[in-house]
């Protein structure tokens, strides 16, 4: 997790200058959308957040430690104007900054603390998984795709639309069970946009229902894991894989899409659903 923690020190030395979300990760060297998902799984915060935060915590601490103006204080933590910056402010410590300085009562338990390794050994310490590794060869699927945000992922509703088409599409391969690709990222310097694709398995490309996509996955190594119980909770499995689990492995990342894979009749909210994470890997 070296590679992690240059995006964070990158982050430290840069609060006060504009930061693209592009050289957050290429300070560690991942592309902007795979840093950005093992950000997110680690954290539980999106790399815009984090910054937002790191920044209006520095801006708590120096209200209370220096006479800097109001304005001033906006400018130098990167916000449009000092309206912009109060409405942050209060959003994350329900005062403005105003009212916070006048206090003089640090709210340390809202801070947002740099993170650390420390952090990081209380994730890899809270639980165990071992995943099976499994060479795969090329996948042909096709099915329906949306882009998103990173703040706004709802892939329920594409699922739901998707999901009553499953068996009805030409060439499917019998099994019924359907996968979740995540692919295809952009990245505007301020948020990652990235396509999410629900689909089947498929044995050729012929009679495409129209408004559908095809997609080709390489042959490829993956560590695949279990996830048990409500889909709300696999932010935890995924903070696992990418916090713990990858880091202590031997493997690398694979800068190639990552899937889920849903079995026949899977229940999002059941406590005994399962799915698989296939986690493209390499030595």
């Amino acid at each position: 997790m070296q590679r992690f923690f240059k995006s964070i020190d990158y982050i430290e030395r840069n609060l006060y200058e504009s930061i693209s979300i592009h050289d957050v990760a290429s300070a560690s060297h991942y592309s902007a959308y795979h840093f950005s998902r093992m950000f997110r799984a680690i954290t539980g915060e999106t790399i815009k957040e984090y910054i937002r935060k790191r920044r209006l915590t520095m801006a708590a601490k120096r209200l209370l430690e220096e006479p800097i103006g109001l304005l001033d204080l906006a400018v130098a933590c990167q916000f449009g104007s000092q309206e912009a910056f109060t409405r942050a402010f209060k959003q994350l410590f329900k005062v403005t900054p105003g009212q916070y300085r006048k206090a003089h009562d640090p709210f340390r338990l809202l801070y947002r603390d740099q993170f650390s390794p420390v952090d990081l050994e209380h994730i890899q310490d809270v639980t165990s998984l071992t995943p099976r590794i499994e060479q795969r060869s090329e996948i042909k699927v096709v099915g329906v795709a949306k882009q998103y945000t990173e703040d706004e992922p709802d892939y329920l509703k594409l699922w739901a639309v998707f999901k009553p088409l499953i068996g009805t599409i030409p060439n499917e391969i019998p099994g019924k069970e359907a996968i979740g690709i995540y692919e295809s990222y952009e990245d505007d310097g301020e948020n990652i946009h990235f396509t999410y694709i629900c689909c089947v398995k498929v044995d050729s490309f012929d009679d495409v229902p129209k408004g559908m996509m095809t997609r080709t996955l390489e042959p490829q190594t993956y560590a695949v894991f279990k996830h048990r119980g409500p889909l709300s909770n696999l932010q935890r499995t995924l903070k696992y894989i990418w916090g713990s689990w990858l880091p202590k492995s031997g493997y690398e990342y694979a800068a190639t899409p990552d899937f889920e894979l849903y079995p026949n009749n899977y229940a999002a909210q059941e406590e005994e659903s399962v799915l698989e994470l296939f986690i493209p890997i390499q030595q």
